[in-house]
């Protein structure tokens, strides 16, 4: 295949609910909006500055490439366009300014009856959230920030979840204190993990919040959940 004949890359469905931008604080100011092909050079710039990314994720590369960024954003435009929402947004400093961190939220496949609610049976939602911050600017809250407002804002207001679930590495004490801040509780403490990327089991920690007391019993299993 020649160079003229490469498949255009997938773009994302401008329509899509939830695209932002959303302004979530106003000191410092701190906005959301839908992560675009234009924002991988920087994206790319960032992933670059060190290995924190790198060493603090499961899937995020280093050296990261443009290839590495632009697969990322065409699968999340797939995964996007179907449902119809955004559900990767780019942490800026205006509505329109460069990318400063990443934020995106996913859904558990249901499990045959196994995630229910303790009371009803009703077979629970449950959202899962990852972010990075660039080391540029990290300190400023931007992390906890986005990490509520996805959580309050999108999955539990807009997408009707039951629990919301993320993931760090046991010694990560910094992304813990996003996931703390963002009103989530450790509910296991460690897990050993393999990481496809680094060739070897690390130990990891998952946290969650629940819109609901009564499902705080319905715990992350990794046995199970993905």
């Amino acid at each position: 295949m020649t160079q003229q004949e490469e498949k255009a890359p997938v773009p994302r469905n401008k329509d899509n609910k939830c695209s932002g931008p959303f302004q979530i604080s106003d000191n410092p100011p701190h906005y959301l909006s839908a992560v675009e092909y234009t924002d991988i050079p920087e994206m790319v710039r960032v992933l670059n500055l060190d290995k924190d990314i790198y060493n603090g994720t499961a899937s995020f590369q280093y050296p990261y490439l443009e290839s590495h960024a632009r697969t990322r954003l065409e699968n999340t435009f797939i995964r996007d366009n179907q449902s119809g929402y955004t559900n990767c947004w780019a942490m800026r400093s205006t509505p329109d300014g460069p990318l400063i961190g990443w934020i995106h939220a996913h859904f558990l496949p249901e499990d045959s009856g196994t995630r229910v609610h303790p009371e009803t049976g009703r077979e629970l939602k449950v959202g899962v959230i990852g972010y990075w911050v660039s080391p540029e600017h990290t300190g400023k809250g931007h992390g906890s920030r986005a990490a509520r407002w996805v959580v309050q804002e999108y999955l539990f207001k807009k997408r009707g979840c039951d629990i919301v679930r993320a993931e760090a590495y046991t010694h990560n004490v910094p992304s813990r204190k996003v996931l703390e801040a963002a009103g989530m509780e450790c509910e296991v403490e460690e897990w050993t993990v393999f990481i496809p990327k680094l060739q070897k089991e690390m130990v990891i920690c998952c946290y969650a919040i629940h819109r609901d007391g009564a499902t705080r019993s319905v715990v992350t299993d990794k046995t199970r959940d993905p």
